[in-house]
Parts: C-alpha cells; structure tokens; sequence
C-alpha cells in the first residue's frame, strides 16, 4: 500500500528518468575537439622524455626507425627512441645557443637559431662533422621558431614568429635561404596573414588569431603542410602554395606548450611539449585517412 510519501516519489520517478535520458543524451551530443579527420586525439599516446629534454623544441624525422630532437637551451642534437622517447645518442654541433627547429637534408642537419641563423651540421653523430654558420642578414629584432624544406626547391624556408617589421602579430613573414649559392634572400619570400583564414573561421575568430609559428613538418602521405603555434595553440594545414586551407585551436590541457612537429614516413603524427611545470613530452597520433 503506498503512503503518501511512496505517492510522492512514485509521481516524481517519471520525471527523474526523463532528466536524466536527457542529460545524457546532450552528454552524447556534445561535439568533438576539432583536429584533422585523419588523426584523433582519443587515440592519442603520450610518450614522457626525460628532464634534459625540459625545453625541447623542435623533432625531426630520419628514417623509418630514427627520431632526433633538439632542446631550446644547449647545441645538442638528441637521437630518441620514437616508442619509449629514451636517448639512445646525443651529439653537440656548437656552443649553447638558443636553438629552435631542426630539419634534416641528404646527410647534413640544419639547425635554426632563434636570430634566424642557420647551422649546417654536415655528418652528425660522426668524427668527421663539421659545422658551418650562415647568418641572418637583417639585424632587427626578430624571433624565428620553425623551418622547412617546400616541396621541389633547393632551398629552406624560415618562419618569423616576432620580428619588428612584420609591425603585429596579425601576419608572420617567411625568408628563403638558398641551398646552392648558400646565401639568404632579404626580402621575405611570403606572409602568412590571419585575414587568410576567413573562408575556415568567422572573421571575428581570424581576426584574433596570432600568427606566431613554432614549428612546421611536411605530410609525407597528404602532400599538405601542417603549420605550429606554441603561444596562440593551434595547429593550421597549408597546401603545397602555403595557402591555408584548415585551421585548428588545440586544447590546452593536452598541448601545454607544443612546439616541434614531424611525420614518420606512415603519417604517424609526433607532437613535442615542453616541461610547462611537468614532463616534457611527445604526442604520437596514428594516420587513419
């Protein structure tokens, strides 16, 4: 026999279960962190290096089994386990410098220097290397991060990620360095413009983006560049003209302070992060096109 209580909790059942079919349901809904199709950040593995790695800042992939890192503080190229992220070589190309991406050419590792000078390191890891300096020519104040190789060019690119003429950070300029004459171009051979990401965000969304790269790696596989930022947090894809054609915030509780980026010749997608009063480490995200 229900008491008037019973009565109570038997009217007010029905209800209950429809808030809470409800809740759940919006729970299900609630969309997912936008990241390119092709990886997923469910499926993500953290990898943690060890403390001498506190300040890595740039990884560039070798071959199918060798990863190399750098490290912000010292002139030190690191050679990494790509599953375990333990060391396995490290070799010292020159003195500390303040050293910001790495990329690999046919034997020889080009360092970048935050100035924008370049280090070739011809046969690292051996008795027989050499290091060469090529300077910056422009003397202002500038701060470069990231450096590429374009797609069928003799040449590298450097990406400023603060540099006094670029005036904001609405827009970062890129300089060529030629690999045949050895010599840098003065004048910048691109921007990349926020007012660029119009068509992939609202105007209001790209006028607040600040154009600062970290890093930058080319897709083995999709033929697109996949471009870095550190301080803004996100992560934009290029096609083979530097023009954007997606654009991505990262979450900041995953990506605390990303700032080196490469491709296994799979697709496999590496992420490096800095300590940030933690581990540093490196995000491994498989390729499923």
């Amino acid at each position: 026999m229900f008491t008037p209580v019973h009565q109570k909790l038997s009217n007010f059942l029905p209800l209950f279960l429809l808030l809470i079919c409800q809740c759940t349901a919006q729970k299900k809904d609630l969309e997912p962190i936008p990241f390119p199709s092709a990886y997923s950040l469910e499926q993500m593995e953290k990898v943690n290096l060890s403390d001498e790695l506190e300040e890595i800042s740039g990884l560039e992939w070798i071959d199918s089994e060798t990863l190399w890192a750098i490290e912000d503080e010292s002139s030190i190229i690191y050679q990494l386990d790509p599953m375990s992220g333990k060391r396995k070589k490290k070799f010292k190309f020159a003195k500390n410098k303040d050293i910001e991406d790495i990329l690999y050419i046919d034997g020889t590792a080009w360092v970048l220097r935050s100035n924008g000078n370049l280090y070739e390191v011809e046969n690292p890891f051996s008795e027989y290397s050499q290091t060469t300096i090529h300077e910056f020519p422009i003397h202002d104040k500038r701060d470069f991060e990231s450096l590429i190789k374009p797609e069928g060019k003799d040449a590298i690119w450097i990406f400023c990620k603060v540099c006094s003429w670029d005036e904001n950070a609405s827009q970062a300029s890129v300089y060529e360095f030629d690999l045949l004459s050895k010599t840098f171009k003065e004048d910048a051979v691109i921007q990349i413009k926020n007012e660029s990401l119009t068509e992939l965000v609202s105007k209001e969304d790209a006028q607040k983006v600040k154009i600062q790269p970290s890093a930058i790696a080319f897709h083995p596989i999709e033929k697109k560049y996949y471009l870095l930022s550190s301080s803004d947090h996100w992560l934009m894809k290029l096609d083979e003209n530097f023009n954007p054609v997606e654009f991505f915030h990262l979450p900041r509780d995953i990506f605390k302070q990303p700032e080196g980026i490469s491709f296994a010749d799979d697709g496999t997608l590496f992420i490096s992060n800095e300590a940030r009063n933690g581990k540093p480490n490196f995000l491994i995200f498989p390729f499923n096109p």
